[in-house]
């Protein structure tokens, strides 16, 4: 007698560090497409690791990853793997970090504040080897920000973190002065490297002066 194991029609890898934005694609797609497979990376190494000797129908990725930037990994991923299909999922929205991304050869970008059916819609449509932007990436890319302006939005505490790193505080001292951990400045500090498209710390604060962001 032979067991009755379940036919597995699609295999999806979801690249993102936060559980709570994880567990949510995770069920997501289990009641949304039936029989798929979904592998889990919480870093960009790791997701790069499940591509050996794995062949997915879609990845979604975050931005915004502890070891390296969703650009960063799918730039590296598809130079392996030209036929990824890359659906971002990301709650990033610039108009530059969505060029970028298109660049690195992502097929789709939604936000992580679009409805249930807008995810839904693009992890579909990607799959079938379309493209796929989501309605308010299609406002970015074909409009305008929010803030009617080229210049990134950035939250007031990304505000009062950057004007700290200008100051030449550490992690550690910016997260005593806010009350609040370093590993939140540290994600704070990697959006905002991420949204000012700096390299590093000291390009950042170069671009913020600037521009009078600071």
């Amino acid at each position: 007698m032979t067991a009755d194991y379940p036919v597995v029609s699609k295999k999806v890898l979801i690249v993102e560090d936060h559980p709570i934005v994880s567990d949510s694609l995770l069920r997501l797609i289990n009641e949304s497409f039936e029989n798929t497979l979904c592998v889990h990376a919480a870093t960009g190494a790791k997701g790069l690791s499940y591509l050996n000797g794995n062949i997915f129908d879609i990845i979604l990725l975050d931005i915004n990853l502890p070891d390296m930037s969703g650009i960063d990994f799918s730039i590296r991923a598809r130079s392996r793997f030209p036929g990824l299909k890359i659906l971002v999922v990301t709650s990033l929205a610039q108009r530059h970090i969505i060029e970028k991304a298109v660049r690195a050869g992502v097929k789709g970008f939604v936000l992580k504040t679009s409805d249930i059916k807008d995810i839904t819609e693009g992890i579909k449509k990607v799959m079938e080897g379309e493209n796929y932007f989501g309605a308010g990436v299609r406002e970015i890319t074909f409009g305008h920000s929010v803030s009617g302006t080229s210049e990134p939005l950035i939250t007031r505490r990304e505000s009062e973190i950057l004007r700290l790193i200008a100051d030449g505080f550490t992690n550690q001292e910016i997260a005593e002065r806010l009350f609040i951990s370093t590993s939140t400045v540290d994600s704070h500090r990697k959006n905002l490297l991420v949204k000012f498209d700096a390299k590093n710390t000291a390009a950042l604060v170069k671009t913020a002066i600037s521009r009078g962001i600071i």
